[in-house]
């Protein structure tokens, strides 16, 4: 299987874009597919299993359980696209499973003091951090996945991720179905 990255961005154009998003609240969206998979062919969905959602490491519990949100989304967006959602997986032409996360990361803004090391020299490689000030954020990270039902493989990623403010935890299904929408509109890839 071959998985094909939908831009022309390598692995170190990708750690540079995280890099440079890390401490933004614009999101990132990426999707990863198979060219081979007959997405022109995929007419129904259900879920891979009755718990289709996987929890990466989560800091903060959000209000109310994410997964009946997430999956009331995903459906939502999946049938006004003109899919049709089915009970039993054997009828389904593609399942679903998706992942939630979030990690706290420390934003540190800091500058070299001017004052010189304990062996009385100053210089650049010798300046000690002090001053500036520390803020915590949380990042929230959604993933969709597509796997072929008939061939039993996966054939599309879609992440999306991005800094959570403190309102985002009171208004979820907003910022869920926000993220839905940003992830499957790469859906079935052109």
């Amino acid at each position: 299987m071959i998985i094909k990255q939908d831009s022309c961005i390598g692995p170190i154009g990708v750690i540079l874009i995280l890099t440079i998003c890390g401490c933004s609240t614009t999101p990132l969206v990426q999707v990863d597919f198979d060219d081979d998979a007959k997405f022109a062919s995929y007419q129904s969905f259900a879920w891979i299993s009755e718990n289709p959602m996987k929890v990466s490491k989560v800091v903060a519990e959000p209000k109310g359980s994410l997964q009946p949100t997430v999956i009331q989304a995903i459906r939502t967006h999946l049938e006004s696209d003109g899919y049709r959602f089915v009970t039993n997986r054997q009828e389904a032409d593609f399942l679903l499973s998706f992942t939630v996360g979030s990690r706290e990361s420390i934003n540190r803004d800091s500058y070299p003091s001017m004052s010189t090391d304990p062996g009385g020299r100053w210089g650049w490689g010798t300046a000690y951090y002090s001053g500036g000030e520390n803020s915590t954020y949380a990042q929230g990270m959604l993933a969709i996945d597509v796997f072929d039902a008939k061939e039993q493989r996966p054939v599309w990623h879609g992440r999306y991720g991005r800094n959570l403010r403190e309102s985002d935890r009171e208004e979820m299904p907003r910022v869920i179905d926000e993220a839905v929408s940003s992830i499957l509109a790469d859906f079935p890839p052109k």
